[in-house]
């Protein structure tokens, strides 16, 4: 896991970008559809600030070109006179977490067999533990890949409870500043998803 030290450039951010059932295609056989409903920011915001930063989303195959093209972005942004901490790149994380990292491959299995053909990631995509998601996102920070991520559930129902109630923890448990008001929201929803209760009560590997 990553240990590292908010400091003066932009702290870590995190945002949640939900699905009416989740991001997954298969979804959409449930007579859900997979179209974003709710941006979650799920960062608190700098009081002192005087206008919130500008936040530039990204999508990339792999972390290197994910990092390219933050590099450009603030390359752009500082060329125009902005601040570093004006503009807050997220790069878009698919996400598929379970107890374990072979429950949370077979889930994706699974999904991918009502389909015609095994998903293709519109972005990142992590497949494993709700500890080592945490661990990933700090490290997207940490090595300046991007200054946060938006997490993309790839079903609901499965995932969210995972990301509210051990992921977001752990990110707080090492200075991540999250909104308290924004986590809340997304563990009611987790919870009406039907899994919270689950994820509360157990310990992921």
């Amino acid at each position: 896991m990553s240990r590292w030290i908010i400091g003066a450039r932009p702290p870590l951010h995190v945002a949640l970008e939900l699905a009416n059932a989740g991001h997954h295609a298969a979804v959409a056989g449930d007579g859900h559809t997979t179209e974003p409903d709710e941006w979650l920011n799920l960062t608190s915001t700098d009081p002192h600030r005087r206008r919130p930063p500008s936040i530039v989303r990204i999508q990339a195959p792999d972390l290197a070109a994910a990092q390219q093209q933050t590099a450009r972005i603030r390359a752009a942004a500082t060329g125009e006179g902005y601040d570093s901490s004006d503009v807050i790149v997220l790069v878009d994380v698919e996400v598929m977490v379970a107890y374990d990292a072979p429950t949370a491959r077979r889930e994706l299995a699974r999904l991918d067999g009502h389909l015609t053909a095994p998903s293709v990631p519109a972005s990142l995509r992590y497949v494993g533990t709700p500890n080592g998601l945490a661990g990933l996102v700090a490290d997207i920070h940490a090595v300046h890949v991007a200054d946060g991520v938006t997490l993309r559930p790839l079903i609901n129902s499965e995932v969210l409870a995972h990301i509210a109630f051990r992921t977001l923890p752990w990110l707080e448990s090492i200075g991540v500043p999250l909104s308290p008001q924004q986590v809340a929201a997304v563990r009611r929803r987790a919870l009406r998803s039907g899994a919270g209760r689950c994820a509360d009560n157990r310990q992921p590997a």
